[in-house]
Order: C-alpha cells, then sequence, then structure tokens
C-alpha cells in the first residue's frame, strides 16, 4: 500500500511538471527578416534569441537546430551569450524562398533532478516562418530634405518599372530612370516635419528612410482684389514645380463668405498655376487666406464694392 501510494505521488509530480511546462511558450526571437537582400556569396545567415519558458532553466545548457526546407541543420551558440543561436546557409541557386523553423532544448532542474526539454517553435507561431530572396532594395535617398514638389532621387539595385515611391502614406510621383536609379516629387505632406519614404513594389513595401519636408513658395497675384458686387476678377496661384499626380487642391477660404464666390480650385498635374475666378456678392472688406499642403500660406485682402 505504501509503495503504490509513493508511485502514485512521482506519476502525479511528473504529470503536474508536464502540464507546467506545456502550458507555458518558449520565446522565440527570431531576428531572420522575412525579406533577405540577396548577396554574392549566396550565404545566409539565419538567427533567433531563446527564451526557455521555466525559471528553473540551466543556463548555458541550450542547444538549438534550424530545420530548413526539410533539412536539419546544428547552429552555433554565441559564446558571450549562451541564448543566442546563429546558423549560416548556402542557399542553392535557383532558390528564391525557404521554408524554416527553430528547435530549442534546453535542461531545468525540478525537485533536484536534471531534465531535458524540447521546444519547438512551430508550437509558439502556430506555422513556420518564411524568408523570401529579393534582389532590390533601396539603399539610400540622394538627399534626405526637401520641398514639396521637388524631385528626390532614390539609388538602389533591381528597380522596376512597377515600382513607387510612398512619402508619409501618399503616393509620389515615381519615375524608373535604371535598375538603379529612382526618381520621384514629394508629394502635398504637411511641411516642416519628416516622413516616412517607402518603396512599394511586387515583393511588398520595403522601408527606405525619412525625409525632412520643407515648406514650398507660392505666389499669389494680384496681392489685393478690389471687385464691384455682381462683377469677377481673377485671382492666379503659382507653384515653382508642375503638380504631380492628381494635382494640388488648393484651399481658400475668407472671413466674409457672403461677399465672395469661387469655385473649388485645383492646380492640375503637371501644371504649375491656375487661375481662379473669384466674382463679388454683397459690399464687405475681407481677407483670402489661400493654402496649400506642403506650402507657405497667403493672404489676399479683398473688397467688394
Amino acid at each position: 500500500m505504501f509503495k503504490s501510494k509513493t508511485l502514485w505521488i512521482r506519476v502525479f509530480a511528473i504529470s503536474a511538471t508536464a502540464f507546467i511546462l506545456a502550458g507555458c511558450n518558449t520565446v522565440f526571437t527570431n531576428y531572420t527578416p522575412e525579406r533577405i537582400p540577396q548577396n554574392p556569396s549566396g550565404i545566409y545567415t539565419f538567427s533567433f534569441l531563446a527564451n526557455p519558458p521555466v525559471r528553473s532553466a540551466i543556463s548555458g545548457s541550450e542547444t538549438a537546430q534550424i530545420v530548413i526546407n526539410g533539412e536539419t541543420h546544428e547552429m552555433q551558440q554565441d559564446p558571450e551569450n549562451s541564448r543566442l543561436f546563429t546558423f549560416d546557409y548556402r542557399i542553392p541557386q535557383g532558390i528564391t524562398e525557404v521554408r524554416y523553423y527553430y528547435i530549442l532544448h534546453f535542461d531545468h532542474s525540478n525537485n533536484g533532478q536534471t531534465r531535458r526539454t524540447t521546444r519547438y517553435s512551430t508550437h509558439e507561431e502556430g506555422k513556420v516562418f518564411q524568408g523570401r530572396l529579393i534582389n532590390r532594395y533601396p539603399i539610400q535617398l540622394v538627399n534626405e530634405r526637401g520641398p514639396v514638389g521637388a524631385s528626390i532621387a532614390l539609388v538602389g539595385s533591381g528597380f522596376s518599372s512597377q515600382d513607387v515611391v510612398m512619402v508619409g502614406g501618399r503616393e509620389a510621383t515615381t519615375t524608373v530612370h535604371s535598375g538603379n536609379s529612382i526618381e520621384f516629387t514629394i508629394p502635398g505632406v504637411s511641411a516642416g516635419r519628416s516622413h516616412e519614404v517607402v518603396l512599394r513594389s511586387g515583393d511588398g513595401d520595403i522601408p527606405v528612410g525619412s525625409l525632412r519636408v520643407d515648406s514650398a513658395q507660392m505666389r499669389v497675384q494680384p496681392s489685393r482684389l478690389t471687385i464691384d458686387s455682381g462683377s469677377a476678377d481673377l485671382l492666379i496661384v503659382q507653384v515653382e514645380n508642375p503638380a504631380p499626380r492628381g494635382g494640388y487642391y488648393v484651399d481658400i477660404r475668407t472671413d466674409i463668405p457672403d461677399s465672395v464666390i469661387m469655385p473649388e480650385v485645383t492646380i492640375p498635374e503637371g501644371a504649375r498655376s491656375v487661375n481662379v475666378r473669384v466674382e463679388g456678392g454683397e459690399p464687405a472688406r475681407g481677407v483670402l487666406s489661400v493654402r496649400i499642403s506642403g506650402f507657405n500660406t497667403i493672404e489676399v485682402p479683398i473688397e467688394v464694392r
């Protein structure tokens, strides 16, 4: 009777330990990007940082393997960090995509006994990792700041005619000159701050860097308007560079709305100016405030007689 009870206690203890370990997820911090820039040697480093799921894990006991496209390889342990593992893999010629996962082995102490445990990254992720070789990726912006409407060059590798540059989430007019050179026009984003630049390609969005957008200069003629009630005059809005795809929306507001009649205004794509017909309503004096996103604001005094 005493032996049966002891055996039951041991079985319960082992089952409880297994339950605790099963309920904890090993943290696999994968340092390998999904899009891997190609290199001439064809050798690529796969790495991850392991965080064993139990406090009783014995530091330094960790070993790891990587399974790439069905082949298992031993990973190297970093000499300064026993939980950092790497493996240099030569991807066969003609292969552009790999599927892989990590296996972690470690010892832990349990009631004075040392036990070996194995964990798989697929248990944590619910799937295998994927890596895709890309032969086109941006290297740098030739200029890191400029005003709205300015042209900025981007140099890199393997650009195609389908590539588009995004600035601050807005599509920029993009010209691909060659596989190594792209030029884009800064769209009408807000000035006085930095915006993220992204290359949008068939392989997905590739971060390029940040671009400081300065305020662009706009001119308005004439500098003052005097209109008779029921008559009209022209206001000319000009910018230095051709308007990008979609044009520039010109936001014109006034503090005497009953005295000024105007249509909605846009500088068309490719144009540098637009003529605005301003019609007089009720007699009054006020101001026209002319705004384009990313440009200086201009106020034009107006009198309707």
